[in-house]
């Protein structure tokens, strides 16, 4: 992407992984990863407060956007959609080790 990403250093970011269960009903499951957006060498990652880190994938840069008002982004000032494999399973932040 030629867009420089530097904009969104510091800021809200919510990474809203989306797994498709039926393409023809249009039914989907998502999940977020909120933190604060670190650009650092043209790459964008998200960082929790707990110090976890997501690299988003350069193929989700596309879909970044403001913050459009739903209310699953809570306080995010920019979202990304990053669609996940069909296999992979959301587990719940109690669910991890």
């Amino acid at each position: 992407m030629s867009q420089s990403l530097a904009y969104l250093e510091g800021r809200r970011f919510c990474v809203v992984f989306v797994k498709v269960l039926d393409s023809p009903e249009g039914k989907v499951q998502l999940r977020c990863f909120r933190g604060r957006a670190d650009v650092r060498g043209g790459r964008l990652a998200v960082v929790t407060g707990t110090g976890a880190v997501f690299a988003v994938p350069s193929s989700a840069h596309g879909s970044i956007q403001p913050h459009d008002g739903t209310v699953l982004l809570r306080d995010a000032d920019y979202f990304a959609l990053v669609r996940v494999d069909d296999t992979m399973n959301f587990v719940s932040p109690d669910e991890m080790d």
